[in-house]
């Protein structure tokens, strides 16, 4: 089940998000992003084991994460928080996503982004598609 997050899902969150970068408790401000409304999370039996974060800029959003808690990973949940997104209003969506994260790139292909640049050495050593969709 998707729903906004609060405040008491900032652990959770953190906890998750360090399964994808080491410093994301450090470079996210989750409190604030909660009061901005540009979280959602997916919730099995009332734990979170997925969120996605966004930062909508007028027309654009930005999408900023997707991620599941691996025991749930194959199960839709990406899929379930993209479809969430794409009700929003916007012309376009943008997202950065490292060049080896294959799952990721499939997700977002089957919803028809493309990849419309590389960024060089983006995650450290590795390089960076940025990809689009427009509505």
């Amino acid at each position: 089940m998707i729903n906004k997050c609060n405040n008491s899902d900032i652990e959770r969150i953190n906890e998750l998000g360090l399964l994808i970068n080491n410093n994301f408790n450090k470079v996210n401000n989750i409190e604030e992003i909660i009061k901005n409304n540009e979280i959602i999370g997916y919730y099995d039996n009332n734990e979170l084991v997925g969120f996605l974060i966004y930062k909508s800029i007028y027309e654009v959003i930005d999408l900023l994460y997707i991620v599941v808690d691996p025991i749930y990973r194959k199960h839709g949940i990406g899929s379930t928080m993209m479809d969430y997104l794409l009700k929003l209003d916007y012309e376009r969506i943008m997202l950065e996503v490292n060049v080896d994260n294959k799952n990721a790139i499939n997700l977002y292909k089957k919803y028809n982004f493309k990849i419309i640049n590389i960024r060089s050495n983006y995650y450290g050593n590795s390089n960076a598609y940025v990809m689009e969709l427009i509505k």
